[in-house]
């Protein structure tokens, strides 16, 4: 960023690098990690009935407790230049249960960074999806979010087989999330040093309304309790605001770095 004029060229120059390096501050901003010892402060403060995993799910849900994963990735949000948030190495879920028999979810990536959900089982033996929630922040806007899952939405169904397929439709005012998801098939993975047999499931996600876009994502689970092993998503989306369309782009990997939680 330079000016012509050498009449001032000893003024501008210093005005131009405050100004450049204000912009490079203000749209190449970062944010601090999500912290493991957060995660299982969180966890434990809950009472003694949302880090026990009911008998009856015994088997078909992951045990509660902070589930830690190696992870690469970034958001970015394309608004007044790109202001993008680097993820950090390790990245946590927290499975915690509640007195309904319900599981919720929740991954946190930064301070600024997390998406929730809480699932029920049914009679059939499926889980059926009841909201998800997220939360983003750039230059000072918290973006939060929390969907209701209409009846029919399912998490996983009563059976993992090759080619089953499932869906579910969650709302918030002026924008709808649908997902669809289907079992890929079989993989083999090494988790904790052993190998492993996983179920690789891939969900497209489509979003209408206010906000528009499209996901994908990829997640390989041990077929008994549905646990994520693996776990790569991309997502894109615009949302229309006074300052005009802001565009945001996440991409993501997640390993488990081992089966059993932290808690």
């Amino acid at each position: 960023m330079r000016r012509s004029r050498v009449v001032i060229a000893l003024a501008v120059p210093a005005v131009a690098l405050a100004g450049y390096g204000a912009f490079r501050l203000a749209t190449h901003e970062s944010s601090e990690p999500a912290s493991v010892a957060a995660a299982l402060a969180r966890f434990r403060a809950l009472p003694p009935s949302a880090r026990t995993l009911p008998p009856a799910l015994r088997g078909r849900a992951p045990q509660p407790g902070v589930y830690v994963y190696d992870t690469r990735g970034f958001e970015v949000s394309h608004v007044l230049g790109s202001r993008r948030h680097a993820y950090p190495a390790r990245t946590t879920v927290a499975v915690t249960a509640t007195p309904g028999g319900c599981l919720r979810t929740r991954w946190d990536v930064l301070a600024t960074r997390h998406d929730a959900l809480l699932a029920c089982p049914r009679a059939d033996g499926s889980w059926r999806l009841l909201n998800q929630s997220e939360e983003h922040e750039f230059a000072g806007h918290v973006d939060r979010r929390a969907y209701a899952c209409a009846p029919g939405s399912t998490w996983l169904p009563a059976r993992l087989a090759r080619g089953a397929r499932w869906s579910s439709r969650c709302a918030i005012a002026g924008t709808t999330t649908a997902d669809a998801t289907s079992v890929v098939g079989p993989r083999t993975l090494t988790l904790d040093g052993r190998r492993v047999s996983t179920l690789l499931l891939r969900t497209t996600t489509r979003v209408s309304g206010e906000t528009t876009g499209v996901g994908t994502t990829f997640a390989w689970l041990l077929p008994g309790s549905g646990l994520v092993v693996r776990r790569a998503l991309a997502n894109a989306s615009t949302t229309g605001t006074i300052v005009g369309d802001v565009r945001y782009e996440e991409r993501a990997t997640l390993a488990l770095t081992q089966p059993r939680p932290r808690r």
